[in-house]
């Protein structure tokens, strides 16, 4: 026996002997609303039965935070996302690589795999009570997958207030789409995402109780847009700073290949 333990009381001694699975409830949930998304998926149901039922409160899946898509400076194609054929490629903790050991990880064929339906399937988790979003950027790339998500959202979670997606590609359709959907978020991140004047007036217009909008360091519009600015006056904080008209050499392009880099 450790010699700690010799000069301990009885009662003292069962304590030791106590595991993680014997925490009390409260502190376990309050342990499990700090972990984050990735662990709350992939790790924390794989601890013990306890662990996992605990998981399921709906207060750990109020903010909902998942990975950049990519490591900096990572080529990627935004038609056939991700690029790698397997997780083990990138030992990282990239979109790719969450998505894809999630997949393994609970025996789903990768073919019958969607991110819109994995995101989905966090938002039911929080049973309406998710408030924060943060995707990739990447899953604008994807026509009607952030319209699934959105569209998900507006219909179950009566509260959620703030959604996060740099790197975006913002064409009209998803400019409305948040407008239609979710038009009561009062934060909204895009920034370093491609995206024109049209539809950045028509989200200052639609989300009418924004408080922050940063769309800084975008490609689309300039950052001393007076129109705009006017526009968004309403906005308690509302950054545009480093924002600029769209040039081709913006885009690295090798063979419809693009080049970004992530935050």
């Amino acid at each position: 026996m450790d010699h700690h333990l010799l000069n301990l009381s009885a009662a003292d001694r069962r304590t030791s002997d106590r595991t993680w699975e014997d925490l009390p409830k409260d502190c376990l949930l309050n342990i499990l609303e700090r972990v984050g998304t990735e662990s709350l998926l992939m790790f924390v149901p794989l601890v013990c039965k306890s662990w996992y039922r605990a998981s399921l409160a709906s207060s750990c899946w109020k903010r909902l935070v998942f990975p950049a898509e990519i490591e900096k400076g990572t080529v990627i194609y935004p038609w056939n996302f991700p690029v790698s054929t397997s997780y083990e490629d990138d030992q990282s903790t990239s979109f790719d690589y969450v998505i894809r050991r999630y997949a393994k990880e609970f025996g789903i064929e990768w073919s019958r795999f969607y991110v819109s339906k994995f995101i989905k399937f966090a938002v039911n988790r929080s049973q309406g009570g998710t408030q924060f979003l943060k995707v990739p950027g990447i899953c604008s790339h994807y026509m009607n997958e952030m319209r699934e998500i959105l569209e998900h959202i507006g219909r179950n979670c009566r509260g959620f207030e703030g959604l996060h997606m740099s790197h975006a590609l913002v064409d009209v359709d998803l400019a409305e789409d948040i407008v239609k959907y979710v038009p009561q978020i009062k934060y909204l991140c895009l920034k370093n995402a491609k995206i024109g004047r049209i539809e950045l007036i028509v989200l200052i217009k639609g989300c009418r109780e924004l408080k922050i909008l940063d769309v800084r360091d975008c490609l689309g519009f300039t950052e001393g847009d007076r129109e705009i600015a006017e526009l968004g006056s309403h906005i308690g904080e509302f950054m545009m700073e480093g924002s600029r008209q769209f040039r081709i050499r913006d885009w690295v392009e090798v063979a419809g290949v693009v080049q970004v880099d992530e935050d």
